[in-house]
């Protein structure tokens, strides 16, 4: 039985773990200030595929970190990891909820029917001694899976720029960078924000590894009394945490959604586009 959520829970990704079409996806990404790359995990969950969309699964001529690749290298990457069509994508990380949203809302965007995140990730089913192997593994098959990339899922900075009053932009990054009081983390970007944005650190969405519940995630929107028809553009340093918003936006009932993924590496170092703080 397929998951009702986005998310799925240690135990049910353990009770279904042995079904033929389920794929478990882990992914993990460098620090993005100081790029260095966190050790490898002492354990993983069984069967697991490392999902690289640092360098794999990305567009290496964007200048930007990690943008999304186009929909023939997506989809031949895709298909050597052995995705089908018809698979059941299990996505964790090692942090908990951190990037695990980025490639759920990457497989999302290219069309894939059944996507999910692990709700706390590697932390949780550790701490709940689930079963555990020391190696990932290689796709066992070529896939067919194909990818076609709903466009209106990722929205561009000038886009943005002629649309400020008909979108609520939503920056997951911190209090201090998203005001201008605490510097920029990335050498030769500006501080503030995007002019009209709200400030939603991906925290706020979090209770310690795990994804909120649904109607907690209903609370933390209500804020800004954002009603469920809205168009939500989510950004944040370099389009990974906006995805952690895109995640809980979702489970709290809202469709009309967009990730901007150039983000601040785009904004902040484009001197032709208007700055907050």
């Amino acid at each position: 039985m397929l998951p009702k959520t986005n998310i799925v829970t240690s135990q049910w990704l353990e009770d279904n773990i042995d079904q033929p079409n389920l794929i478990v996806l882990y992914t993990q990404m460098d620090n993005p200030v100081t790029g260095k790359t966190d050790s490898n995990p002492v354990a993983y969950v069984p069967n697991s595929i490392f999902f690289d969309f640092e360098n794999v699964f990305c567009d290496a001529d964007a200048g930007l970190p990690h943008t999304m690749p186009s929909e023939t290298s997506f989809t031949e990457y895709a298909q050597k990891l052995g995705i089908d069509n018809n698979s059941i994508i299990i996505i964790y990380d090692n942090k908990g909820i951190y990037c695990a949203p980025r490639v759920w809302w990457m497989f999302k965007s290219m069309g894939h029917p059944h996507v999910y995140i692990l709700n706390g990730g590697l932390p949780n089913w550790l701490a709940q001694n689930m079963p555990t192997e020391s190696q990932l593994i290689l796709g066992r098959k070529y896939g067919d899976f194909n990818a076609k990339l709903y466009k209106k899922h990722f929205i561009s900075a000038n886009e943005i720029i002629h649309n400020l009053t008909d979108i609520t932009l939503l920056d997951a990054r911190s209090a201090g960078r998203f005001d201008g009081t605490q510097p920029e983390p990335r050498v030769g970007l500006r501080s503030g924000h995007i002019p009209t944005s709200i400030n939603l650190p991906f925290q706020l969405c979090l209770k310690d590894t795990l994804l909120k519940s649904s109607q907690e995630l209903k609370t933390v929107f209500a804020k800004w009394d954002l009603t469920v028809d809205r168009f939500l553009v989510f950004s944040c340093g370099s389009g990974v945490t906006a995805c952690i918003l895109a995640l809980a936006a979702t489970e709290a009932g809202y469709t009309r959604l967009a990730v901007y993924d150039g983000s601040w590496c785009e904004w902040g170092a484009r001197l032709d586009l208007p700055v907050e703080q």
